[in-house]
Formats: structure tokens, sequence, C-alpha cells
């Protein structure tokens, strides 16, 4: 498939912004303490010594270092912030579609489960648990140095069955019966998954229409739900032309397409069930690879993978749902 393993979510180009902003608040915080530690001391001198006159304050607040290390408290905030409380990403992948496009920048709220450390990931302060519906950044289980960006299905307990053929979730909570997941307003969406090379399974020589009316081949036309988890409703897209290709996660104990969400766990699934490489092939999601909740999209621009941005979306920015 065309996207199924280019899933990852962007944070500033692999934490590179975070590396140096790191290294920018050693160096402008050494030289703030620095001069700090003179102008006390000047004054101290002063203070104690009317005779002193050597002292030439004004050359340490107009030296260029000190100018660097003012810096130092805007770096602190900005580090704080991304750190604590909101951290930007940019969706490179099509597996969270119709909810989020490449190109989007969102907003994610780093907070809203907990205060982590940032050195190693241990929660230092437990806040809110992840619901179902929840759009989450967390890192990859198997790769931690990736993020990753999928919809919360399943919550600790849960019992998850999933129908390869019309792609549709059951969620049994622990002790119930009762499913929790409905699905409506079945329908062929405006969307086109386009493949690189063909599938063995798909017709080969399907021709569809996109969106502008215009002739494609070798895509598919997608279909889509409204899948409802309790109150939360949202569009979910996939293909009954595409069949499970990628080898699925077995649980021990368990039958195929059937998981029991460990403790502390969570099921993740993207929105673009037939272009997302989730919970379904690799397992779940540990609390402590959470990284926050998507929140809000400030930012989008037109753009096709690896090629250019074009313009800005600006129907794009709103709240995450």
């Amino acid at each position: 498939m065309n996207n199924l393993f280019a899933v990852s979510i962007k944070n500033m180009n692999n934490n590179i912004f975070q590396l140096i902003l790191i290294f920018s608040l050693l160096i402008t915080g050494c030289i703030w303490i620095y001069y700090k530690i003179i102008i006390l001391y000047i004054f101290y001198k002063k203070r104690h010594n009317q005779n002193i006159y050597y002292y030439n304050i004004s050359k340490y607040r107009e030296s260029w270092k000190r100018e660097i290390g003012s810096l130092f408290p805007i770096i602190l905030i900005v580090f704080l912030i991304r750190s604590f409380v909101y951290e930007p990403f940019y969706i490179p992948s099509e597996s969270m579609m119709p909810t989020l496009f490449i190109g989007d920048f969102i907003l994610v709220n780093k907070f809203i489960y907990g205060i982590k450390n940032p050195l190693n990931n241990n929660y230092i302060i437990n806040n809110k648990n992840p619901k179902r519906g929840d759009v989450v950044v967390f890192q990859f289980p198997q790769n931690p140095k990736e993020n990753y960006i999928k919809r919360v299905i399943g919550l600790p307990g849960d019992k998850i069955i999933y129908n390869a053929k019309n792609k549709q979730i059951f969620i049994y909570p622990i002790n119930k019966n009762k499913k929790i997941i409905q699905y409506k307003n079945f329908k062929i969406s405006d969307y086109v998954q386009m493949f690189k090379c063909f599938n063995k399974h798909l017709n080969k020589n399907i021709i569809i229409y996109n969106i502008h009316k215009k002739y494609i081949f070798g895509g598919l036309k997608l279909f889509e739900y409204t899948e409802k988890i309790h109150n939360l409703s949202h569009k979910i897209l996939f293909s009954p032309e595409i069949m499970q290709t990628l080898k699925i996660y077995r649980q021990k104990n368990q039958s195929d397409y059937t998981w029991i969400v460990p403790y502390n766990h969570y099921f993740v699934m993207g929105d673009n069930r037939d272009d997302s490489y989730d919970s379904r092939y690799w397992g779940f999601v540990d609390r402590k690879y959470l990284l926050g909740k998507a929140t809000y999209i400030w930012m989008s621009l037109e753009k096709q993978e690896n090629k250019w941005p074009s313009k800005i979306r600006f129907y794009r920015i709103k709240k995450i749902k």
C-alpha cells in the first residue's frame, strides 16, 4: 500500500529542535548566572568599600556576552511550554485522514495526561487517563525515537474484535457484554487512495474519478463510516477492495483479530483504516509512551508527499475531534 509504513508524525525534524533548545538553554543559562553573580559581587563590594572605583559595571551591561545571556529567560519559557504544556507537530502521512491531512500542523496538549520528566519520560504528576476517541501522540513502542499519532480505541480491560472485511470494530468493556461503538452514514467518500504499485488483490484495470472529476488510474475510491464511540463521532475511511496483507498481531490465548487490552495499555488505530500501521499489527501502547493529546490544527499547508507546499488551507484551522 502507498503509505502504510510512512505513519510516523514529525516533531521538528526528529527532536533536533529540542536538542538545540536544551543546548541553547545551557549556554545562555550559564552566561546569565555568571553575569548575575558579577553584578551582585560588584554591588556587595561597593556597599562595603565606597572607595572602590575600578569595578565598571557598565562594561558588563554592554557586553555582547551578557546580551546572549539575557535570552535565557525567553528560552527557558519556550522550553517549559514545549516540555510540559503544548508542543507543535507536523502530519506527514495519510494514516489519520479524514481527521488529519498531510501538511497539518497540530498542537499537542502535554499536561492533560500528567507531567513527565523530559529526561527519563517517567510521570512526575498523573492527571487524566486517555478516553476512547482521543487522538494521541505517542512514542512508537518498537522504536521510541519515532512519534506516531493515532486514535485511542481500546482502554485497559477492553475486549476488541476487528472485522477485516468491513473494517468495523466491536468494543466490549471489562465485565460487560454490551458493545459501545456504533457505525452509521455509510457512503462513498470524496477521497481517493493512490498506490505506488498494484496489490495482487486489487483490480488492475480500476479507473475512478477523484473529487475534481478527473480520471485516476491506479487509485481506489474510498468509502466512509461515521464511527461513534460514546458521544464522540468521527469519520473513518476504508476500502472493501483492500485485503489484509500485513501480519496481524496475535495476542497470547486469543484468536485472530481479537485482543484484550492489558493494564495501563491502550489499543490505537488510524482513521484511514487501510493506510495505518497501528495496534492491529504491533500491539498496545504503554501509558508511559504517551506524549499528549492532539487538540488543535493551528496551520495547514496544501502539500503532497515529497513535494513543496502550494498554499495555506485556512479552512483546516480548527479543533481536533
